[in-house]
């Protein structure tokens, strides 16, 4: 009995034993591991809280917007540059003349009166037309046939370009959309007036207007003929021929996105107020005309491209009406702000409602013949001294 008892009390003592063994080293463990945790957290440097978000409120003016920034495809058949041959370019040297002329429209009789008023000589002189040569005025084929014998550079018009088209798509029309090709289907497609003067021509006269460019450029001096105009900003090659050929004005979404922005808010904020006055669109910055005379250096195309940050009138989309500001302005004013060696002139036609215009950098010579006003030679001589300069002289003669 006694033997069994003993037997008990060691038992029970090996197990108090083991318990409290296990319990002391799981208490050592956790303890060693706090506290070398608490070194390592001390030596580690302490990591940055996280930055507070900046709420930047973003409208859809703000998005990103371009014009002109990507080679456009190429279009079959039609050429959108072209350089004006070394030897033709006037120089003070050579005595050589440029004789660029407006819109003559087929007025074939007052295209020769006013050679004759200029006194052309093409042995020293050379003849550009600006367009829309054709349609409209009574003798189209003998504007052409008067270019082509006097060897004239000229650049391609709205008229022309349509008449082309015409002419291409009544070609290519085959089958029964050819018999169905007639007088009434021409009309109602609005095609008649320019099929029909595109018919008078000759395949070779066709073939000549054809191969005109959309711009001519007289590099030597620093000079541009278009029909219509050039969207300022954007280099020569990246032009949309559609808009060289049928722009007028211009218009800037960013700013009219912004306007209506800030229509909006002002009203919202009248609604619940009538104390707080509205708000006014923010001025561009655009130096005034002022400032921009006094700059000497000023910028280059590149550099402005290059900007990441635009005005709100940085983005200027050409259109046919004349809502927007006139393109003219714009080139005028954008050239002022480049470096006088690479500013250009436009010389152009296209717009007979606002007749002839002179600016700085620009020549508007559609003096609108064909509606009985004038015909309108613009005369360029080279400068005495200085790298691209040049003279002018306007010619007209009366179209009635």
């Amino acid at each position: 009995m006694a033997h069994q008892t003993h037997r008990r009390l060691f038992i029970a003592a090996a197990v108090f034993f083991l318990i409290t063994s296990s319990y002391l080293c799981a208490t050592r463990l956790y303890n060693a591991s706090f506290i070398r945790g608490a070194k390592d957290d001390k030596t580690k440097p302490s990591s940055p809280s996280p930055p507070k978000p900046v709420h930047v409120h973003l409208t859809d003016a703000d998005l990103s917007m371009t014009y002109g920034s990507f080679r456009r495809p190429s279009m079959d058949g039609l050429t959108l540059m072209a350089s004006l041959p070394d030897e033709l370019v006037p120089t003070y040297e050579n005595k050589r003349r440029l004789v660029i002329v407006g819109d003559i429209h087929g007025m074939d009789a007052v295209l020769e009166k006013l050679l004759k008023k200029v006194d052309f000589d093409g042995s020293r002189d050379h003849l550009i037309a600006t367009g829309d040569m054709i349609n409209k005025g009574p003798n189209s084929p003998g504007v052409v046939s008067r270019l082509m014998r006097l060897n004239a550079s000229a650049v391609r018009g709205n008229h022309e370009d349509r008449i082309l088209l015409s002419l291409a798509e009544a070609e290519a029309q085959t089958g029964v959309s050819k018999d169905l090709s007639s007088a009434d289907a021409e009309a109602h497609r609005g095609e008649s007036e320019f099929l029909a003067t595109g018919r008078k021509l000759s395949k070779e006269q066709v073939h000549w207007l054809a191969k005109l460019p959309v711009i001519l450029s007289v590099e030597p001096l620093r000079m541009f003929i278009a029909h219509a105009g050039l969207v300022p900003g954007v280099r020569p090659e990246l032009q949309d021929p559609w808009a060289v050929m049928n722009m007028r004005t211009l218009i800037y979404p960013r700013e009219d996105m912004r306007k209506n922005e800030l229509k909006k808010k002002s009203e919202t904020k009248t609604n619940s107020t009538s104390d707080e006055t509205p708000q006014s669109p923010p001025p561009t910055d655009l130096p005034s005309e002022s400032e921009k005379e006094e700059e000497e250096e000023g910028e280059t195309l590149e550099s402005i491209a290059e900007k990441d940050a635009y005005t709100d009138r940085e983005v200027a989309i050409p259109v046919e009406g004349r809502d927007g500001e006139k393109w003219a302005n714009a080139w005028n004013r954008f050239q002022k702000r480049l470096k006088k060696s690479h500013r250009y002139t436009v010389v152009y036609g296209h717009d007979a409602k606002r007749g002839f215009r002179q600016e700085r950098y620009t020549f508007g010579l559609d003096s609108n013949c064909v509606r009985g006003g004038a015909l309108t030679a613009l005369v360029v001589e080279g400068k005495e001294g200085g790298k691209g300069g040049f003279t002018h002289t306007v010619m007209q003669v009366n179209c009635k």
